[in-house]
């Protein structure tokens, strides 16, 4: 008898342990979670702090728009802003679904209309006359991200990868966010490939307007990036700033191979290639004798998921001959 009630007892202390070891591992794993629930990004010189995934989200720019719905976001998006040209066929059908609040930035009252808990895009929004500063709609609890390359001067592809990956921080989809990036790296090495081989490197304009003798190039800038990852090379690269004024005669003396005109609003890109044309101080500039022209979309220009078929796009334009 005092043999079988050792053996209960022994048997009660093993369930005891059990559950206690059981209650502990359930202890830790909710602290685990609670831990991954804050998530602090680097946004240039703020750092922001997610305790909870953002429900409601608008987005300021097409590019950012884009990122959403690659990272499969679309039901978390009640607002978009600022429409630039057409969204990229594949996410049409989930992009028609999103109110549109504004074909521009929109102003405070419409965005606070919408309620959102995020808001994500272009610097050029979070001015006073917009939807104002960072700190501003921190006050109202609306968490914000600006695209990262806006806020630099010098911006690279990497920066294209450092908001697609803390995007993808903040709505802990990490895994979706890399495989994105996974893609338009690949993307670029594809190019990548077939240009590292060419004896001459094609000189590239970047043209963004023009006044009298004063003309605004790209200098460091994403777009003159892109060029490089395309296997050419910015006639204005050793400018520090991302868009800066030259003249046409300094213009002339680093005689470009091929422009690059961005396409903008104000004036269309046929109109541009026009006045190039007709001036007579290009007569002997090699991308106006061989009428080497390349329209690049506002779109195309912005830090998105559009990157790497940019890149390919351009080397396409650059060397048609390795693409056939």
């Amino acid at each position: 008898m005092k043999r079988i009630n050792y053996m209960f007892l022994t048997i009660l202390v093993l369930i005891s342990f059990l559950f206690i070891g059981c209650a502990n591992k359930q202890a830790t794993n909710s602290s685990s979670k609670e831990q991954q629930g804050v998530v602090a990004v680097k946004n240039n010189k703020r750092t922001i702090e997610f305790p909870n995934v953002p429900q409601r989200v608008v987005t300021l720019n097409q590019h950012a728009t884009e990122i959403m719905l690659a990272l499969g976001l679309s039901d978390k998006l009640v607002g978009v802003t600022h429409l630039k040209g057409e969204t990229q066929s594949e996410y049409k059908e989930q992009y028609n679904r999103i109110p549109v609040l504004s074909d521009n930035y929109p102003s405070k009252e419409v965005l606070f209309g919408a309620k959102p808990d995020f808001v994500y895009g272009h610097k050029d929004a979070f001015e006073d006359k917009w939807i104002g500063s960072a700190d501003e709609l921190e006050k109202q609890n609306v968490k914000s991200y600006i695209t990262q390359g806006a806020l630099l001067e010098h911006a690279t592809i990497q920066d294209v990868y450092d908001d697609i990956s803390n995007v993808g921080e903040i709505f802990h989809i990490e895994m979706k966010a890399q495989d994105i990036i996974k893609n338009v790296k690949t993307e670029i090495q594809q190019v990548k490939e077939k240009t590292d081989f060419v004896d001459k490197r094609v000189q590239v304009l970047i043209f963004d307007g023009a006044m009298g003798n004063q003309v605004t190039v790209a200098g460091r800038s994403l777009e003159s990036d892109l060029i490089r990852l395309a296997g050419g090379d910015n006639v204005f690269s050793h400018l520090e700033k991302n868009w800066e004024k030259t003249n046409w005669q300094e213009i002339v003396r680093r005689n470009p191979d091929v422009i690059v005109i961005n396409d903008h609003a104000t004036q269309s890109a046929q109109e541009t290639i026009q006045m190039l044309v007709r001036n007579p101080a290009l007569a002997e500039v090699e991308a106006i004798k061989k009428q080497r022209f390349v329209i690049f979309p506002f779109n195309d220009t912005n830090e998105g998921i559009r990157s790497g078929k940019t890149v390919q796009w351009l080397a396409k334009a650059f060397y048609p001959q390795l693409f056939h």
